[in-house]
């Protein structure tokens, strides 16, 4: 995911073109107005997904869990399962 940087002036006059920008294209835009002082523009379901995998990994338990599924998966220990009986 690279980060496009803009002047809060860039922003302020062109906002429009950026919001869209960031819903179509899923671009993160940088808007900064002094050294050291900025914010981050991210479409909602970007934001909404970086906080629930920080949410999952905030858990040691879960963390150690999500990255041995990880491993086994790379590993090809997989196996596949009819999940139509799990659905209702």
């Amino acid at each position: 995911m690279s980060t496009q940087q803009v002047t809060f002036q860039e922003c302020n006059t062109q906002f429009a073109k950026i919001f869209e920008r960031v819903l179509q294209n899923h671009e993160v835009i940088s808007v900064y107005k002094e050294p050291e002082k900025s914010i981050v523009i991210l479409d909602e379901r970007e934001y909404s997904s970086l906080m629930e995998t920080l949410y999952l990994l905030s858990n040691p338990v879960n963390r150690e869990r999500l990255y041995q599924s990880i491993s086994q998966h790379e590993q090809g220990k997989v196996r596949e399962i009819d999940v139509k009986a799990y659905l209702d």
